[in-house]
């Protein structure tokens, strides 16, 4: 059978996943480019890199539906889905929800003795991304 790359919608994990495998595309980090195009290119290339490298045979077997799928949604999980919602009468929606999350964490990470000043880059980046993409669904 042919693996394929699918969209995984469960209660609480929404993104990219194999279809043969529990296998599910989890970046190390916000997708980054100098425009929302260039964001989205780099991060279906790296989506596609790992699942072209992932081994079915080292993950468990796809769950069914009615299993909960236990992935922490934070704020990149959110800001992914807003910037690859196909869309465009969700993508507002997924653009404000992921900025309420992020700032949530900016607030946390200012308010932390160990701020990580490489995250809040990322969340900079981020937003500036979402700013971008709002005013492009507005159109």
């Amino acid at each position: 059978m042919t693996r394929k790359l699918v969209w995984v919608e469960q209660q609480r994990f929404r993104g990219w996943g194999c279809a043969e495998c529990a296998w599910v595309f989890n970046p190390s980090g916000a997708p980054t480019g100098k425009s929302l195009d260039e964001a989205k290119r780099n991060f279906e290339l790296q989506r596609d890199k790992e699942f072209t490298l992932h081994v079915c045979a080292d993950q468990p077997r796809a769950k069914n539906e009615g299993t909960k799928h236990e992935v922490k949604q934070d704020w990149e999980k959110l800001y992914r889905a807003a910037i690859i919602e196909p869309d465009r009468s969700k993508v507002l929606q997924r653009v404000e929800v992921a900025e309420g999350a992020i700032l949530e964490r900016s607030r946390s990470l200012s308010s932390s003795p160990a701020n990580s000043g490489k995250e809040q880059e990322a969340i900079t980046r981020a937003l500036h991304i979402l700013s971008l993409l709002r005013a492009k669904a507005g159109d």
